[in-house]
């Protein structure tokens, strides 16, 4: 009596610990499973920041179009003065005079300001940045996209490990009432020891079945844990199972639209990219207008001393600057030729992806009305596995059936299980697959 008493007690401080366990793991349904990942995964953390980066360059360009002024000093000791001839010099009864000039000391301090007034470039650097910014949040969804894929295949899986678990035990669980009932038989004289050693052997089958699908449900845990960027060791629950997901995406429709593939966009902003940069190497040829002015104070004297009065004699000028190319060693034509070229390369890749696109919705629509045909007929045979075990149990307690006839109908209503199992996890990597394809994910 004691014994049994200590073994209760046992028992139930095992289940209120694992209740209170239990307790501070997360509960997760898939989706937020998969806003936990977009939340924590460090590569979406870049792409904003990324983003970010790019739409900086507005400011920049913006920047460029403000007023550059510049201060400017210099100090010159001319060690030795520049001599000009002054030919037949009529202060000289025409003979050629030598004159020196200037001073040893020029010091000049100053402020120079340039502002651009027309520069076509300008308009296409702008639209060329807001094409990049584009492009990076193009880059962003496509992370994002096959994180939902990751986090999604990882969750599935982990459902799918779980299922397996459950199988397994309820396996072994049968297995071991057989091997106690055949114990109790061959205590009595009416089973054989090779019969017996069968139920043990089939015991111990099941039990490194289970320790396997266990294995495999805790890598598959683990997995998704990585995936949702949580610290390793995060305890997870799962809060839904792979029927409900089922009856969920079945009700789920998906609009073909090649548009919305992340790689169709980048594509086309690519060809944005290089439209653009040969309209530039165009305009490259038009005039470049700007403004510029300076204020400067110069210093001659003939000893260096800033300080000296009447030294002084400050200058200033304002002017409008026309720069127009003539010939830049064909530069801009032969980059114009290669961004035409390239633009030309981009368009074949859209209808490549195009193509491709579309014969991967086909192949994949294909395959998952499969996987839906094989759910319906692996339900069907999970329903007739249990009307037949049903039937052999109950000719099994009146004599009429052989416990090995009793253990094949368990172990076809176990396979039926597995096989209903796979094919509904099947159809959900299939119907994943085809929401990406379909750039609905």
């Amino acid at each position: 009596m004691n014994a049994e008493k200590s073994m209760k007690k046992i028992l139930i401080i095992s289940g209120l610990l694992s209740m209170v366990l239990t307790g501070y793991a997360q509960k997760m349904t898939l989706e937020e499973s998969i806003q936990t990942a977009l939340a924590n995964r460090w590569e979406i953390k870049n792409a904003q920041l990324e983003i970010q980066v790019a739409q900086g360059e507005n400011d920049q360009l913006k920047a460029k179009w403000l007023p550059q002024v510049k201060g400017a000093a210099d100090a010159r000791w001319n060690t030795q003065l520049q001599t000009s001839v002054f030919k037949n010099a009529p202060f000289a009864n025409g003979q050629d005079v030598r004159l020196v000039l200037g001073v040893p000391f020029n010091t000049t301090v100053g402020i120079n300001a340039e502002q651009k007034i027309v520069d076509a470039t300008a308009k296409y650097d702008r639209q060329l940045n807001a094409v990049n910014v584009d492009s990076r949040k193009i880059a962003q969804e496509k992370t994002k996209t096959d994180l939902r894929q990751a986090v999604t295949e990882a969750y599935y899986a982990a459902l799918f490990n779980a299922e397996k678990v459950q199988l397994a035990q309820r396996a072994l669980e049968r297995a071991q009432a057989y091997q106690l009932a055949g114990r109790t038989k061959f205590e009595k004289g009416t089973l054989l020891l090779n019969d017996l050693d069968r139920l043990r052997l089939d015991v111990n089958n099941a039990q490194t079945a289970l320790r396997k699908a266990k294995s495999d449900q805790l890598l598959s845990l683990e997995n998704l844990t990585y995936q949702m960027g949580l610290a390793a060791g995060s305890p997870v629950q799962l809060a839904d199972s792979l029927p409900s997901l089922y009856e969920k995406t079945m009700v789920m429709v998906s609009q073909e639209s090649l548009e919305r593939r992340p790689e169709i966009l980048q594509e086309k902003n690519a060809l944005k990219i290089n439209e653009l940069n040969e309209k530039k190497q165009s305009s490259r040829w038009l005039p470049l207008v700007s403004a510029y002015g300076s204020y400067t104070a110069l210093q001659l004297n003939d000893v260096f001393n800033p300080f000296t009065a009447g030294t002084w004699f400050p200058y200033s000028f304002l002017g409008v600057k026309l720069e127009i190319p003539i010939f830049d060693g064909r530069q801009a034509s032969l980059q114009k030729r290669n961004y035409a070229i390239q633009a030309s390369i981009n368009r074949n890749n859209l209808k490549q992806l195009e193509a491709d696109f579309a014969y991967e919705i086909r192949s994949i629509a294909t395959t998952l009305a499969q996987e839906k045909d094989n759910v319906n007929d692996t339900r069907a045979n999970l329903e007739l596995a249990r009307q037949i075990l049903e039937t052999d149990r109950f000719r099994y307690e009146k004599g009429v059936l052989l416990l090995s006839d009793l253990k094949n109908s368990e172990y076809s209503l176990q396979n039926a299980e597995t096989n209903y199992l796979t094919s509904v996890y099947n159809f959900l990597l299939a119907s994943l697959r085809y929401q990406k394809a379909t750039g609905g994910l």
